[in-house]
Formats: C-alpha cells, sequence, structure tokens
C-alpha cells in the first residue's frame, strides 16, 4: 500500500497476523519496499508546533508516515526532567561495583541499565537506560499524562488509553555514547492489537551539528509489519548493512520537542559524539483492550516467547494492567494482574 492506499492500516494488520503464523525459529520478510520510500519527504510534512495544534492534522500525519513531530509539546517538563537524569547518573555510577549481571548488561541496584563501553572509555560500562521512570520523576509521570499529549494519542488510538511501562530515559554518554542501530520497537514486544504509541521527547538540543544523536525515522516503513532483527550490542536492530542511518530522515530538534512513533516504525540514532550526554525520554500508551503477547531483548528470547505464546494458543494467562490515563477499561475475559486489592 502506497501513500495514497485506503487499505494501508487493514494491509499492515494483516502483515503483523501473518507474522505470528511464523512457526518459532522460521523467519519471512514480506517485500513491500515501496511502503517505505522516503522519497521527497521532508521534516516539514512530519512537524506541527504545539502553538498552533491541530489534533486533526496530528493524527493524519501519523496515520500517514507511522511519526509525527510536535514542536515544543514538553517543554515545560524538561528542566524538572534534567535534573532527575543528572542526579540518578551520578548515582548510578557510583553504586557500580554493587552491579548484577544481566542478559541485556549490568544492572545496578537503583535500576539503570549499562552494557559495554568502547574501548578509549574511562571504564568498561556505559549508561544504556538510566533508572528514571515514574516511580522516581514527579516530572515523568506529569509529561505522560499532559492533556495536549493525550489529545494527540486519543486521535490515533481512541478515547480509552492506558500507559505501557513506568516510563523510560535512554542515556547516551558524552564522547561516543551508544549507538542504537535502526529497529523496530515491536522486535522487543508484540502485542494483540495495534500496540503501543510511543513518544520520544528530547530533553536537549539534539542535532546534526552538536553530532550528539539525533534521532533517524523511515516514515512509512510501519506500513511493511515487522521485519525479523538480528542481536547487535545496542541489543535487537535490524542488519546495519541493509538499514543504515542513511536510509532514514533525521529529525532535529530543541529540549521539550517530541516524536510520536509506530510500533512497527524503523527508527534509530547515532552515537553521541558531544562532549555532553544525551537524554531523551519516552512514554508508550495503549489502547485498554490491548494486551501484551510477548517481550524480548534478544534472538533467543523472541524464539522462547513465541514458543511459549504459541504454548498457550496465542493468548497469555494473564493481563499486565497499567494506569488508565484517559477514559475506562471494560473488562475483556483475560485475567487481570491487580496489584494491591482494597478489600
Amino acid at each position: 500500500p502506497n501513500k495514497k492506499c485506503v487499505g494501508a492500516d487493514n494491509c499492515r494488520n494483516m502483515l503483523r497476523r501473518l507474522t505470528r503464523l511464523v512457526p518459532p525459529g522460521k523467519t519471512w520478510m514480506p517485500v513491500f519496499r515501496s511502503c517505505m520510500s522516503t522519497g521527497s519527504l521532508s521534516i516539514r510534512d512530519l512537524e506541527v508546533h504545539v502553538e498552533q495544534l491541530d489534533v486533526k492534522k496530528t493524527g493524519d500525519i501519523y496515520r500517514e508516515h507511522g511519526c509525527l513531530v510536535v514542536r515544543g509539546l514538553n517543554l515545560k517538563y524538561v528542566a524538572d526532567i534534567n535534573k532527575a537524569v543528572e542526579l540518578q547518573a551520578k548515582q548510578s555510577i557510583e553504586l557500580l561495583p554493587q552491579k548484577k549481571q544481566i542478559p541485556e548488561g549490568w544492572l545496578t541496584p537503583d535500576g539503570t541499565l549499562f552494557i559495554p563501553a568502547p574501548d578509549e572509555s574511562s571504564r568498561k560500562e556505559q549508561i544504556m537506560v538510566l533508572g528514571v521512570d515514574y516511580f522516581t520523576s514527579a516530572s515523568l509521570l506529569a509529561a505522560s499524562i499532559d492533556k495536549a499529549c493525550l489529545d494527540i494519542v486519543e486521535e490515533i488510538i481512541g478515547p480509552n488509553i492506558e500507559l505501557f511501562g513506568k516510563g523510560q530515559i535512554l542515556y547516551k554518554e558524552p564522547s561516543g555514547g551508544h549507538a542504537k542501530f535502526m529497529h523496530q520497537d515491536s522486535a522487543y514486544f508484540e502485542f494483540a492489537k495495534d500496540g503501543p504509541v510511543g513518544t520520544l521527547n528530547y530533553c536537549i538540543d539534539t542535532n546534526l551539528s552538536l553530532n550528539n544523536g539525533a534521532l533517524h525515522v523511515v516514515p512509512g516503513s510501519h506500513r511493511q509489519g515487522y521485519i525479523d532483527h538480528i542481536d547487535t550490542h545496542s541489543h535487537l536492530a535490524l542488519p546495519p548493512e541493509i538499514w543504515p542511518f542513511s536510509k532514514g530522515i533525521p529529525v532535529e530538534g530543541k529540549a521539550g520537542d517530541t516524536i510520536f512513533f509506530h510500533v512497527d516504525l524503523i527508527h534509530g540514532s547515532q552515537h553521541n559524539k558531544s562532549s555532553k550526554p544525551r537524554p531523551v525520554f519516552i512514554n508508550r500508551y495503549i489502547g485498554s483492550d490491548d494486551y501484551l503477547l510477548l517481550q524480548a531483548t534478544s534472538v533467543k528470547m523472541r524464539h522462547e516467547a513465541k514458543t511459549k505464546l504459541a504454548e498457550t494458543g496465542g493468548k497469555p494467562h494473564v493481563k499486565d494492567r497499567g494506569y488508565m490515563v484517559r477514559g475506562w477499561r471494560q473488562y475483556d475475559g483475560l485475567d487481570w494482574t491487580l496489584g494491591v486489592v482494597h478489600h
């Protein structure tokens, strides 16, 4: 389906369903390359400004391109989030002697994920995911329930909106902080329906001149559905020789700019070559009737998760519930993880 095809969403959903039918250990590669050509697209085709927000237009851009840039959407939260980021980074580095080995790298007691650092680094570990989330930062939680943001999310997925996850800070250390190769978030988590709408928010000015790891996106790539990923030093990713950063459009932006992206959108970011850290914060939203089928960070984990899912008939035994941030949740017949029950 090209961008004018009225059946693009139906085609994408069919591709996702077909992908789930592939037996564990087997792969397939749908060939709808024409869907992903950036052609003459520029960043101006993807962006709106919060001061002149047209919610319907934001939904149209997102559905067509799988991504949307809203300039200035989260500027009011950035200063406080940056304070939390600075304190947490210092704390996590001090806690490195207490780190524990996990499949993804090392985890400090305060929840920060470290991965191997470049050879020239002063230590062998570098921060990848900082342990700042809704449980540690009030400003990150506030950004996740911002009215203008939720208005856009509602235009995309409907009135009943659930938070997926607990918020996330991706952190590139200065002078060579990790690259995140081109990938789809659907490699890491697969859902029964449309999956999450993600928002990636710049905490500092991020651009090619600063060379600090601007996000690259491939507009329209969400229409192809899931593509098989490989293991890399930044965990699951598409083969870099097939999906170099040059295939994407760099999204240069200022602190507070927000990028909405589809779970199947191909995106990634290069090393941070600047002298300062480059953090971004991510919030994710799903329809309250959607639910997680599998979660993984490696090819082996995906294979094991798909095998387990097949054994359960394609449905999880229990559904983890996120907080409702708009609308109401109707019971869907699944067993719910209820957490603390006050009765």
